[in-house]
């Protein structure tokens, strides 16, 4: 079986967004923090042969590995759990048709880049657009260097996108690739609203990224107390 949406509306009109388990697990945050925010209404699913085996409970609803949710002209695309590897690119390709045959008139996609790239502290973004995406001029994020790759499955979207003539674009926020970083996903947040006017609240996202640094923080330092009391022991 191919892949295979599950939504019976008419989506013409109307713009994609969505993000993956990337760097930082920055597209998955970013856009399970806007369905939340926003209070989007599930209009469907995605299946396929290879669908991951995993489902929970949500607000006493099963959900599912792939879910599509709508907020008035914007239709939200969640993984909940990642394309099996032998089907990312299939899945991706087949989730840019279908954006394309649907009639919507862009594509938001959210992922994220290494933080060790970083030129300064002060960088927090980077994008990536198709030619035929005009309203990046005045978003203020610089689009990514010459030398920087965008990988995976918004790769493979993108590349759908340009060659198909579609608007699109990739925000890329720098996120740490050893853990979630909420942080990340609210930059992403931050310069969606800037072109959607959503107006949504990433204070909980801040909160988060700041608990686990402080996690992060604490493990450290009782790290580092253990190795001191070692070393002390080895001396006595």
């Amino acid at each position: 079986m191919p892949i295979k949406f599950h939504i019976d509306e008419d989506l013409r009109g109307t713009s994609l967004i969505t993000g993956f388990h990337g760097l930082g697990a920055t597209g998955y945050i970013a856009v399970k923090h806007s369905i939340t925010s926003l209070d989007a209404e599930l209009i469907g699913y995605i299946s396929s042969d290879r669908i991951p085996p995993f489902v929970s409970v949500d607000e006493g609803r099963l959900a599912l590995p792939f879910e599509v949710y709508r907020k008035d002209d914007y239709v939200f695309v969640l993984t909940n759990v990642p394309p099996h590897p032998k089907e990312r690119q299939e899945f991706s390709k087949a989730l840019a048709e279908w954006a394309i045959s649907s009639g919507m008139d862009a594509a938001y996609l959210i992922g994220g880049l290494d933080s060790r790239l970083k030129a300064s502290e002060k960088d927090r973004i980077r994008c990536a657009v198709t030619k035929k995406f005009s309203k990046h001029a005045d978003l203020g994020a610089p689009q990514l260097e010459k030398g920087l790759f965008v990988v995976g499955p918004l790769a493979i979207m993108l590349a759908h996108f340009e060659i198909s003539a579609f608007p699109a674009i990739a925000l890329l926020p720098y996120a740490n690739p050893m853990r979630p970083d909420p942080m990340a996903a609210a930059v992403a947040v931050e310069y969606l609203d800037k072109m959607t006017r959503f107006s949504i609240d990433t204070s909980q996202l801040v909160n988060d990224a700041q608990r686990i640094e402080a996690e992060i923080q604490e493990l450290m330092k009782q790290r580092q107390d253990r190795t001191k009391s070692d070393q002390k022991t080895l001396y006595i």
